[in-house]
């Protein structure tokens, strides 16, 4: 990619995540300006929408509320939703499925394998496709990383244009 392409679609970005925070912070005004109390949970309820490839430590401590794949908003509930649904489209496409197929039971963690072709050897499996299983028990910042650097990596997806929404969780598990 060009500098030009990069800088364009890094404004794309920009203007886009400006545009879902200008939204969630104008329907606050809106339940203030009509008398509603806000009150410290319904600030910390806010949906913030980070792209896929931050630095992963910054959703410790969130929940998923959706998936943005560009334009297109997926409703989830947990991290390990996130991830399935984040795996399948990635496989969706038959090349990057036959590269992740031919790297099953080839990437590690120090325990245990992370994309296998059985879930025997896996503490929490997610199948993705058939004879295709991903490892899914990991706490929050290691499951986004482990996703983007371990198998979307892995087979040059570009999950650029893929933002998560989240809100501040409450200590649950994903």
């Amino acid at each position: 990619m060009n500098k030009d392409t990069i800088l364009s679609e890094l404004e794309e970005v920009r203007e886009y995540l400006l545009s879902v925070v200008i939204t969630g912070i104008d329907a606050l005004k809106a339940r203030i300006e009509n008398g509603e109390s806000i009150s410290a949970d319904d600030i910390s309820s806010i949906e913030r929408v980070y792209p896929l490839n931050i630095v992963p430590a910054l959703f410790k401590g969130t929940k998923p509320t959706a998936i943005y794949f560009g334009e297109e908003k997926v409703e989830v509930k947990t991290w390990r939703k996130t991830y399935t649904l984040i795996l399948q489209r990635c496989v969706a496409n038959p090349e990057n499925h036959a590269i992740l197929m031919g790297l099953r039971n080839r990437i590690n963690g120090k325990d245990r394998t992370f994309l296998s072709d059985k879930p025997d050897r896996m503490n929490v499996p997610i199948k993705i496709s058939d004879g295709l299983f991903a490892e899914s028990y990991f706490d929050t910042e290691w499951l986004v990383r482990v996703l983007t650097t371990e198998l979307l990596d892995a087979v040059r997806y570009d999950y650029s244009r893929i933002s998560v929404a989240v809100v501040t969780g409450r200590g649950r598990r994903q």
